[in-house]
């Protein structure tokens, strides 16, 4: 028989081309194996690392979730279901101090209080095992990234399931807002926002960090990027999806925003510039949502300005599952992943795996195999650190709730503490209102130019008989002598109208004018209830012709005292109202006003003789009965 010559792929004009990444371990050549570190998160600022939170029947919700993930991506869990063989691998267990497998964390007890913590980290386990045993830029690590990203983000679903509100039109708007925000982010922007005042200076606000991360890699370009990622994803296609409303969920946006940046996490190299853009990006955007968004949205639904909907098949299954947590039911948070099975279809055998809370009588703790849980039934989540602390005391108090119906009532009254009473932040909504006000409602500053100051003031012996009271007679306990100084420097126009009360005995008073120009440039008028009234000077100008005696008669020996000696307060020379130069320059003009029983309008007017300018000051003066 004649062999026949195999034909090369070449000459069959078949392509030479060969993956670059081959499946399988591929062990370091060192001889040293880099420690691991169980105790450490991946991401210490992750929220699954930060925030204090459980879900209900977390066992069971692990091994749905694994489960389905497994089924779903089977090309990368593969390599980590079971534990290396130690037929073929032996040198693995001398190597790795602590292996983990997904079977061995479908097989542990993860329901105690710090039960999903220690979930999360033996699950970055499984790819801190693989990189510090295989070569870094081998395919079988970049899997095992992925798989801690898939796992971390349906752990992060559930975690937040009582916040996942379905995107109708206003929240679409402000995940757009912050999408936007996002893409605009500079260096500079995203250190303020992160850092505020101590940001670095001197930092670049041109150039844009997310341009790498808006188109999905060229294929042509770099083939072996899809060999590595098996969910492509770039910023454009979110925010494609977004406006076409492919996201029904807010976490359905956010875990897609987290892939792009995870991807890159895990083609590139942690010491490549794009590495470190990714994880500054990945920070600022956990702080718009985290800080900003989920904020903003809460704010805006207590005012009533947005109307925050659930889903009503997953949210009933979460108080059917015991939502005295934050989160419940893997079935629904991994309900997405599985797009061949119909909800409604499965809905019954969801419902029969979630059980209720009250038939949960595997999770009540005996003291030997298990500790008790803040879920479990008849315990309240309130009393889970006495509970820890005094768990006969705690068993004593069920007995007594059992058995009266009083307690039953209080025991109500405290589950109904975790329900998160919304406030109505009334200063934000004020704020608000004022920047919608039009300018017709809006006062212009406008001092005066004509008026200096107006000094109302008391007779100077009610100041000096409450000063220096008579010998052997007692200070008044009431005050007697008053003085209002109004500098037109320091006020409006446009609010020209003030108001005070005076008691009965202080119906007389002296007003004192103080103009910015001569008298002779300026025409002043005041007037009391509509009457005019006359200045000292006009007093004094029509009785030049009469004898001295007569002036002094007219004026009175104590009113002269007033002008000559007038002082604000006892102040200094340069406080002194109505000095000499006044006096010389006829800028001052005084008036002597008698109050009647009641309101009094006090309307004083200036007007500029060359100009024709106007100011006004209205005085409105209460004297008590």
């Amino acid at each position: 028989m004649v062999v026949k010559k195999r034909k090369l792929a070449t000459e069959a004009g078949g392509s030479d081309e060969r993956p670059k990444y081959l499946p399988g371990k591929h062990p370091k050549n060192q001889e040293k194996t880099p420690h691991v570190d169980y105790n450490a998160p991946l991401n210490p600022k992750s929220e699954l690392f930060l925030d204090d939170w459980h879900i209900p029947k977390f066992n069971r919700f692990i091994s749905f979730t694994l489960d389905v993930l497994i089924d779903k991506y089977k090309d990368i869990f593969k390599d980590f279901i079971k534990l290396p063989s130690r037929k073929f691998h032996p040198q693995y267990y001398y190597k790795i101090q602590q292996p983990m497998s997904i079977n061995e964390i479908k097989s542990r007890d993860y329901e105690y209080e710090d039960g999903p913590s220690n979930f999360l980290l033996d699950v970055e386990l499984l790819t801190k095992n693989c990189q510090a045993y295989n070569e870094y830029d081998s395919l079988i690590v970049k899997n095992s990234m992925q798989v801690v990203m898939l796992i971390e983000f349906e752990v992060l679903k559930a975690k937040n399931l009582k916040r996942n509100y379905l995107i109708n039109s206003e929240v679409k708007a402000k995940l757009l807002h912050y999408l936007n925000k996002l893409v605009d982010a500079t260096e500079k922007k995203i250190n303020q926002a992160l850092l505020g005042a101590s940001s670095p200076k001197n930092l670049d606000d041109k150039v844009k960090l997310s341009e790498p991360f808006m188109e999905l890699v060229d294929k042509d370009e770099l083939p072996e990027y899809y060999e590595i990622v098996h969910s492509p994803m770039a910023l454009s296609i979110v925010k494609q999806n977004l406006e076409i409303g492919q996201y029904s969920k807010i976490y359905d946006f956010i875990i897609d925003m987290l892939l792009v940046f995870q991807n890159a996490h895990i083609f590139n190299d942690p010491s490549a510039l794009i590495y470190k853009d990714a994880t500054t990006l990945t920070n600022y955007f956990n702080y718009l949502i985290q800080k900003e968004f989920f904020p903003e949205l809460q704010d805006l639904n207590e005012r009533g300005e947005i109307n925050l909907e659930f889903d009503k098949f997953e949210f009933e299954n979460y108080l059917a599952i015991g939502g005295g947590g934050p989160a419940a039911a893997g079935a629904l948070a991994i309900s997405a992943l599985d797009n061949d099975i119909e909800p409604e279809s499965n809905r019954e055998d969801l419902i029969d795996q979630a059980d209720y809370d009250f038939n949960h009588f595997e999770g009540l703790g005996n003291g030997y195999n298990r500790s008790l849980l803040a879920e479990d039934y008849l315990l309240n989540p309130n009393n889970f650190k006495k509970l820890i602390a005094k768990p006969e005391t705690v068993q004593s108090e069920v007995k007594n709730e059992r058995s009266t119906t009083s307690d039953i009532e209080k025991t109500n009254s405290l589950e109904s503490e975790h329900l998160k009473i919304p406030k109505y932040n009334v200063i934000k909504s004020m704020q608000k209102e004022m920047q919608s006000l039009s300018e017709q409602h809006t006062m212009e500053y406008k001092p005066y130019k004509l008026i200096q100051q107006i000094y109302i003031f008391s007779s100077k012996n009610l100041y000096s008989q409450a000063t220096k009271p008579l010998l052997g007679s007692r200070p008044s306990c009431n005050q007697s002598w008053v003085e209002y100084i109004f500098n037109g420097n320091e006020l409006s126009q446009n609010e020209n109208a003030f108001s005070f009360m005076l008691q009965p005995m202080q119906t007389f008073l002296t007003l004192q004018s103080h103009l910015t120009s001569s008298l002779k440039d300026t025409e002043t008028l005041l007037t009391i209830n509509k009457e005019p009234v006359k200045s000292r000077t006009s007093n004094v100008n029509s009785n030049l012709s009469q004898p001295q005696q007569q002036e002094n008669d007219v004026i009175g020996n104590d009113t002269k005292q007033d002008i000559e000696n007038l002082t604000i307060g006892g102040g200094n020379n340069n406080d002194i109202v109505g000095n000499d130069n006044d006096k010389r320059n006829n800028i001052t003009e005084i008036f002597d006003i008698r109050l009647s029983e009641g309101l009094n309008h006090l309307m004083f007017r200036c007007e500029d003789k060359i100009s024709h300018e106007t100011e006004f000051m209205n005085f409105w003066i209460n004297v008590l009965p």
